[in-house]
């Protein structure tokens, strides 16, 4: 599900606003932590991620998805998602911070209400790409990967969030790089559990 997810661009997010399951349905069928999955989700995830019907049960039982065709449904005026250079990302999120610490400086509400919406929209685009980074350059031994360097400053961001599943990716990130979070021990639990299962 997270490949297709990824290849059509979209957030979770975004895959609701599809018509597809909720987002913490869609995290527990992409980290393979729920056992059944009803045929009412099952159909939703085949609309939103553009496959043929029964597709997702399909992938489910280790099958491979169907795409639906060009010419099925609704006609379209052109790609749903396009790849982005993380260069691109990159530049993009420094002009991001740029602008929040010029409404700052200005005490300007409504540029600092700009910079915020700028920042929360620019969160898909980069978030889930720097989870995975760092699950692939999470190092045993406690040593930090240059990695984390290259995004010291998204790792600064204040975990709190009006959206607790993107508070709670943050902190997750934050673990991945060695930092010291605020969470309990089935938080933690949950940390392990889960970069356990990417490592298979």
């Amino acid at each position: 599900m997270w490949k297709r997810r990824t290849e059509l661009g979209l957030s979770r997010p975004q895959v609701r606003d599809r018509g597809g399951p909720s987002i913490p349905t869609l995290k527990d069928i992409e980290e393979g932590t729920t056992r059944t999955v009803s045929a009412t989700t099952l159909g939703k995830l085949d609309a939103a991620l553009e496959w043929e019907p029964g597709s997702a049960s399909d992938v489910l039982r280790g099958g491979t998805p169907k795409p639906r065709r060009a010419n099925d449904g609704v006609a379209s005026l052109g790609p749903d998602g396009v790849a982005v250079a993380l260069r691109v990302v990159l530049d993009l999120l420094g002009i991001s911070r740029e602008l929040d610490t010029i409404a700052r400086e200005m005490k300007d509400a409504r540029l600092e209400d700009l910079a915020r919406r700028l920042a929360v929209a620019l969160r898909p685009m980069y978030g889930e790409y720097v989870t995975r980074l760092f699950e692939e350059n999470k190092r045993e031994n406690g040593s930090l990967s240059p990695v984390y360097a290259v995004f010291s400053e998204l790792l600064d961001e204040p975990a709190g969030s009006d959206d607790d599943e993107d508070g709670k990716e943050r902190l997750y990130r934050r673990w991945l790089a060695g930092r010291e979070i605020d969470a309990d021990q089935g938080l933690l639990a949950e940390f392990e559990a889960r970069f356990s299962r990417r490592q298979q």
